[in-house]
């Protein structure tokens, strides 16, 4: 039987004609497959920027050009939409450790996205929000790896306990609570470049979370279920209880 680790997102069908309004009370997820259609890809390439447009080229292998593409047309273009701005004019800009954010800072969106490969593609998940520093990352449930010293070298006492069962670590759990770490590293723009072993993100059997991180900032983390082998996690500024709506296709 597999454990429940997160809430299962009501989720709606996207439509760019019905792009809702992205209230400044409300988070907006989007998990899409990034793939496109061969009348899409002229139209991807020039919503790049040249740096863009170079790790594009870099991509080792046709599924991974294609996703990396798909990717930044959705993002460029679901940008576009929350900022009433054409998606070829939405210009990003990269923080030092390589977190991206708008670069006309009077537009308040703050977003974030991530990928994983799943049922023989990849697909991404995007995060939006209004005026509040976001972070999002997902796992797929079958992903292996060396749990064991993940958990040593990177989780706090707390969160080892929880994923630890009859002296084995349980590599869901543990799944669980790097989504965790990951989606805050993003949302404060650290990356993986922070002391994960202090930053207590554990919750025991709840899916939700607020908490201060070590500068005593405010955070709100959920827990989520994509589906019975996904397990991501949403990290937003703040411990107001925002409004999740959760897209899951959209029609271009």
């Amino acid at each position: 039987m597999i454990e429940i680790l997160g809430f299962k997102p009501n989720w709606l069908a996207g439509k760019l004609s019905q792009v809702p309004t992205l209230q400044a009370d409300q988070i907006h997820v989007w998990w899409l497959p990034l793939s496109l259609q061969e009348s899409q890809v002229s139209e991807a390439l020039k919503m790049l920027s040249d740096i863009q447009l170079d790790k594009y080229a870099r991509r080792s292998t046709p599924d991974r050009k294609q996703a990396y593409l798909a990717g930044r047309y959705y993002l460029l273009t679901l940008l576009g939409l929350y900022t009433n701005t054409s998606p070829t004019e939405v210009l990003l800009s990269y923080s030092r450790l390589n977190k991206p954010y708008l670069s006309d800072d009077s537009l308040d969106v703050q977003f974030n996205f991530t990928d994983t490969r799943y049922d023989g593609l990849t697909h991404g998940a995007f995060v939006f929000s209004r005026a509040r520093e976001v972070g999002i990352d997902i796992e797929a449930r079958s992903r292996r790896s060396n749990f064991a010293a993940i958990a040593e070298h990177r989780f706090t006492a707390a969160e080892r306990e929880f994923v630890t069962e009859h002296t084995q670590v349980n590599p869901e759990k543990c799944l669980a609570i790097w989504t965790r770490k990951e989606a805050f590293g993003k949302a404060t723009g650290k990356g993986i470049n922070f002391k994960m072993n202090e930053q207590d993100l554990s919750s025991g059997q709840q899916h939700e979370l607020d908490f201060f991180d070590t500068e005593n900032n405010a955070w709100r983390l959920l827990q989520l279920e994509f589906g019975e082998n996904l397990i991501a996690s949403v990290v937003h500024q703040g411990h107001q209880k925002l409004e999740m709506k959760a897209f899951h296709s959209l029609e271009i």
